[in-house]
This record gives structure tokens, C-alpha cells and sequence, in this order.
């Protein structure tokens, strides 16, 4: 048995430039740091078995791969010819439903991390650097399964820490480490200590669909105001990097407030009045930004604040949104792991 551990991540700035329908025409680029809660993918070869099992979020146990209704599993399968006699099985740190933490990819990560270790027991040899990983899963979800999405995901799944990403023409994405122990990337570790310390991470209590408000993200990108748009968001990634290397954690966090009223105006459904609720309750009691992580429209929030205001900040979005959750996290700097073999 393979058990493969993958960490979930926050996007600070994108704005969806890591999707083709951006980078294709102008270089996209992203700023993410991945965190201590994570997606466990469980492999198990049973040699005498003609199924295929899968434990995810119901129990599919097939005779035929291609019948499996999970896409990502069933195309990883499919994509390394792999019929019968597998048990799969994932669970999770937080929910991961609609969350906007990146869970999609993580999976897609962990899944191909954990299917490779198993075939490498085998002595099949397949390639597993971070690369790897993160250009197979985008294959996975952007072609096999024909999602809607990014490359962001994907490469922070595989990579960890915190990364500046960017996207190129064709999909080649250029990383460039921000190292959360090592001074030589620029930023102070005090800095990124700071911000962890800042930043709270709120479950709004609610799931969305991220594909649909992702395909309609892609369409607005075709109209000449929302593509300038999501440009400004892209540059806000290099911004909020140099604001880190100047150590202003406050200004980084102002930062997300202007990024995410950005957000908002490119398609309607990343937020609606719960959403806006809540974040106007956040501001108000002190926070400095924040947005919706993800595609937006539920999930999680980030909110930057001062943390002798975090109770404040708490009181007062339970006091509109009591279903919301608010969980606690570290930055951490490794990706996709495999944790047991057996």
C-alpha cells in the first residue's frame, strides 16, 4: 500500500491568469504559500481482484474503469492503463468540497504521486519530480477531464512553500521559490512569520460549484475590460511579492482588498450579499483585506488583520454568518509526499 500526502494551498494573487484562455495570449502569474492541512491518497494493489474501488466522497466499485463516475480517478487510470485490482481510497485535514484551498488539484496530485509509487514497486519507472507531478495533473484535469481550470493549483500541490509562479504560452510555467527558511529568496523569514500570524482562514459555511464559475470566468476574459482587468490582478502577484521583501505585511494585506473588489466585477457569481456580509463585517472590524479563495462564490475565506484584532474580527463575522468556521494553519514549504509504503 501507497499512501501519498499533499498539502492544499492559499492563493494570494492571480485573478485567473494561470487559465489558458490568459496566458496564451499575455504571460499570467501567481503568488501562493501552501499550508499544513492536507489530502491523503491511499493506494492498495489487490492482485486477485477484477474491480476497481474507490473511496472518495461515495464508494464506486467497478468492473470497468471507464463506468467509474469519479473523472479524475477514472481518467488517472485510464492514463496508466491500470483496469483491475486497485483500491483507492483519500481523506482529508479539512473539507475540502467546493473549497477553494485547491483540493481538486491536490487530489490530482496526490493521486498520480501515489499511483506511480505503486507502479514503481512494480519497477515501472515513471518520472515524479515536482514538475512532473504538476504537468501530469494539469493533463489530467485541464485535457482528460476537460475542466475549466488553472495551473496554479497543480504546481503548488506538487511544489510547496511559497512560490511565485508564471505562466507562459503554451503552459510552460516558470517557479520561482519565495523559501520559507532561507533568506537568499528576499523576503525576511520574520515577514512571512508576520503574515501567518495576520492572516485568519474562515470556512463561509458554504459549497459552490468552482467549474461553473470558472467557465464563465474563462468567457469574460474575452472581452477586452475584463482581460485588463485580470492583468492588473496578475501584477498584484509581483506587488505582493516585493511587499514581502520589504517586510510591510500590512501593506500586503491591503493589497487582497484591492485585489478581491477586482475579483468581484469580473463575474457575478464569485460573490453575492452573504458573501459580501461577511467580508464588510471583517473590514469593519479591523481587517485590512481578504477575498474568497479559489473560484470564489463559497468555500473559504482569507482575511488579513492585525492579530491583536483577530477576536474582533471573529465576533464580528459570527455575529452575520454563524455557520462560519475559522480554522488554524501553518505555512509550510514541502509538496506532494509519499508517507508510507508497504
Amino acid at each position: 500500500m501507497i499512501v501519498s500526502r499533499t498539502p492544499l494551498r492559499i492563493s494570494f494573487f492571480s485573478g485567473g491568469s494561470d487559465m489558458p484562455t490568459f496566458y496564451n495570449r499575455e504571460d499570467g502569474a501567481a503568488l501562493s504559500v501552501t499550508i499544513d492541512k492536507h489530502i491523503y491518497v491511499m493506494a492498495h494493489a489487490t492482485k486477485y481482484s477484477d474491480h476497481v474501488v474507490l473511496m472518495h466522497e461515495k464508494v464506486e466499485k467497478v468492473n470497468d474503469v471507464e463506468a467509474m463516475e469519479h473523472d479524475i480517478t477514472r481518467e488517472a487510470l485510464l492514463s496508466y492503463g491500470i483496469d483491475k485490482g486497485i483500491t483507492i481510497a483519500s481523506i482529508s485535514d479539512v473539507t475540502c468540497r467546493g473549497s477553494g484551498l485547491g483540493a481538486s488539484s491536490a487530489y490530482a496530485v496526490g493521486l498520480i504521486n501515489a499511483i506511480t509509487a505503486l507502479l514503481a514497486k512494480s519497477h515501472i519507472n515513471v518520472s515524479r519530480s515536482p514538475r512532473d507531478l504538476a504537468d501530469l495533473a494539469c493533463e489530467l484535469e485541464m485535457h482528460r477531464c476537460g475542466y475549466p481550470v488553472g495551473r496554479q493549483d497543480q504546481y503548488a500541490a506538487a511544489y510547496g512553500g511559497m512560490n511565485l509562479f508564471e505562466f507562459h504560452a503554451g503552459g510552460f510555467t516558470t517557479v520561482t521559490p519565495l523559501d520559507l527558511n532561507d533568506t537568499s529568496s528576499g523576503i525576511p523569514p520574520f515577514a512571512l512569520a508576520n503574515l501567518e500570524r495576520n492572516l485568519l482562514l474562515v470556512h463561509s459555511g458554504r459549497e459552490r460549484s468552482a467549474n461553473a464559475i470558472l467557465q464563465k470566468h474563462q468567457e469574460a476574459m474575452l472581452e477586452d475590460s475584463k482581460f485588463n482587468l485580470i492583468k492588473r490582478m496578475r501584477d498584484k502577484a509581483f506587488d505582493g511579492m516585493k511587499l514581502l521583501m520589504k517586510a510591510d505585511v500590512d501593506s500586503f494585506g491591503a493589497l487582497l482588498d484591492e485585489a478581491w473588489q477586482e475579483k468581484r466585477n469580473i463575474v457575478k457569481a464569485i460573490s453575492d450579499p452573504y458573501f459580501d456580509n461577511i467580508y464588510d463585517a471583517a473590514r469593519a472590524s479591523g481587517a485590512l483585506g481578504g477575498k474568497l479563495l479559489g473560484a470564489g462564490g463559497g468555500g473559504f475565506f482569507i482575511f488579513y488583520a492585525p492579530h491583536a484584532l483577530h477576536e474582533m474580527v471573529r465576533n464580528a463575522i459570527l455575529g452575520v454568518a454563524p455557520e462560519c468556521t475559522f480554522y488554524d494553519f501553518k505555512f509550510i514549504s514541502k509538496g506532494s509526499t509519499i508517507v508510507a509504503s508497504a
